[in-house]
C-alpha cells in the first residue's frame, strides 16, 4: 500500500509518499503557491499514486475523513475567521469530495488522551498535527533499537515555530505548541498577560510576525532549551533528545551540551513531519505501522481545542469570538 503524508508548513507544502519503509515520492510546494491554487495539493497526491493519505489539518482533529469535514471542522483546524483563508481549504475540501479520494484528518496533540488534563489547562495549541508527525515519526526511528515501553525522550521541532514534546514509555505525555511556548525564528510565542491585556485587539498575522531571526544561533538554542527542560519535568529524565525541523542543524552543537542528540531523520527523504503523516496514514488504512500508531493511542484522539478552557476565560473567550464574526 502507497500512503501519503502531508505538511503544509509556513514556506512550503511537503508530500510524501511512502511503501513499506522506503518513499517513493516526495515533493515541497511554495505555500504562495497553494494559496494561489489549492488544488495543485490533490494533484500531487494523485500523482504520487497513494491509495490513502492523510495530513493538512491545522491544529488538528481527531481522524475523520476529508469529504465528512463541516464548517465547524474547518473552523475547528484553521481557528481563522479570515474568509480568505478558509476558501483555499473549502476549496481542497471540495475537489476531494467530487473525487472521493481517502484523505484523512490528523488529531493535535491536546486532542490526545495520554497528555493528562492540568497540563493541557488554558491550551489550545501544545502541538499541532504537524508535531503529533514528527513524534511518530521519532518512535518509529528509535524503536529500531529499543522496545516502544522503554522510549522515554524528548522532541524539539525548530523551524519558524518551536515546539516541544515529551515522550514516556512510547506515548506523548506533555507539550508546548509553538504560539504558547518560547519565541521561534519567525514568531512570537507566547505573550505577557499584561501585554495582552494592554494590546486589546490581536491579529492572527502577529502570531507569525517578529521571533528570533536578528539573532544569533545561540539565543535561539537557549529557547531551545528552555522549552525542552520545561516538557522533560513530566518524563523524569529523558534518555535522549531528538531534534527536527529547518533549523535543527543549527542548534544541535548548544544542546548537545546538555543532552544526548540525535537527528530526526526517519526515512531520510522529506520533511520529517510529512513523513510522520505517512506513517499515519498507512495505519488508518490497516497497513503495517497500525500497531505503532495504536500503541502511541492516537486513533483514541478525540475532543475539541477548546475543551480545557476554563470558565472566566471561556466567558471572555465567547464575547471575542461573537465580536470577530459580527465584523
Amino acid at each position: 500500500m502507497i500512503s501519503a503524508g502531508i505538511d503544509a508548513g509556513t514556506e512550503s507544502y511537503c508530500i510524501v509518499a511512502i511503501e513499506d519503509e522506503e518513499v517513493v515520492y516526495e515533493i515541497e510546494i511554495p505555500t504562495t503557491k497553494v494559496r494561489q491554487n489549492p488544488e495543485i495539493v490533490i494533484e500531487n497526491l494523485r500523482e504520487c499514486g497513494a491509495e490513502i493519505a492523510a495530513g493538512l489539518s491545522g491544529y488538528g482533529l481527531p481522524i475523520k475523513k476529508f469529504s465528512e469535514l463541516d464548517d465547524v471542522d474547518i473552523f475547528l483546524m484553521t481557528l481563522n475567521f479570515e474568509p480568505e483563508q478558509r476558501v483555499g481549504l473549502r476549496r481542497i475540501i471540495e475537489k476531494i469530495k467530487e473525487l472521493d479520494y481517502d484523505l484523512y484528518t490528523i488529531p493535535g496533540v491536546i486532542h490526545l488522551q495520554t497528555i493528562p488534563r492540568w497540563r493541557k489547562i488554558n491550551k489550545i495549541d501544545v502541538g499541532t498535527y504537524d508535531k503529533l508527525c514528527s513524534a511518530v515519526l521519532a518512535v518509529y526511528q528509535l524503536s529500531k533499537g529499543a522496545s516502544f515501553e522503554n522510549l522515554n525522550f524528548v522532541l524539539a521541532e525548530i523551524g519558524h515555530f518551536n515546539s516541544f514534546l515529551a515522550i514516556k514509555n512510547g506515548k506523548i505525555v506533555d507539550g508546548i505548541g509553538g504560539s504558547s511556548g518560547f519565541p521561534g525564528y519567525g514568531s512570537i510565542g507566547s505573550l505577557d498577560s499584561e501585554l495582552a491585556y494592554l494590546l486589546g485587539e490581536f491579529p492572527k498575522k502577529l502570531i507569525y510576525s517578529d521571533g528570533l531571526k536578528d539573532y544569533d544561533w545561540d539565543v535561539l538554542a537557549e529557547y531551545v532549551l528552555k522549552g525542552l527542560r520545561s516538557v522533560e519535568v513530566s518524563i523524569g529524565k529523558a534518555d535522549l533528545c531528538m531534534l527536527s525541523g529547518r533549523f535543527a542543524a543549527e542548534v544541535k552543537e548548544y544542546i548537545e551540551e546538555f543532552y544526548e542528540v540525535e537527528i530526526l531523520k526517519g526515512f531520510g527523504k522529506g520533511k520529517q513531519s510529512a513523513q510522520g503523516a505517512a506513517i499515519i496514514a498507512n495505519a488508518i488504512g490497516g497497513g503495517k505501522f497500525k500497531n505503532l500508531v495504536r500503541r502511541m493511542d492516537i486513533f483514541n484522539a478525540k475532543g475539541t481545542v477548546f475543551d480545557y478552557i476554563t470558565q472566566d476565560v471561556m466567558k471572555f473567550l465567547k464575547l471575542g469570538m461573537e465580536r470577530r464574526v459580527r465584523f
